[in-house]
């Protein structure tokens, strides 16, 4: 029987019958997951916190635009080009007298 299995009795309400009976492995384990928990808590606190900080900063920054606005934008130019590069050329043909 190793330390790990050996029991320890404890008499909660001291009536002297033992209550509990808890090994060493099982305080260990108890110990190991409240640590656990406790850290998973403070990590997720920090970044609820971080969150914050990033969505107040977010509210001051300009909207992003969507891709499908930019590329109704790209066309939008392109053909304002093409046609005034076709008035240029027409305008370039009267004086010139092509």
């Amino acid at each position: 029987m190793g330390l790990s299995e050996k029991k320890v009795d404890v008499d909660i309400d001291g009536d002297g019958v033992p209550d509990l009976k808890i090994s060493l492995k099982e305080i260990i384990i108890v110990v190991g997951g409240i640590i656990s928990l406790v850290m998973t808590y403070t990590t997720l606190k920090n970044d609820i916190e971080s969150n914050k900080k990033e969505i107040e900063i977010a509210k001051t920054l300009p909207p992003k635009e969507s891709h499908s606005l930019i590329d109704q934008k790209i066309l939008f130019l392109e053909q304002h080009i093409e046609t005034e590069g076709k008035r240029l050329d027409k305008i370039e043909d009267k004086i010139y007298k092509r």
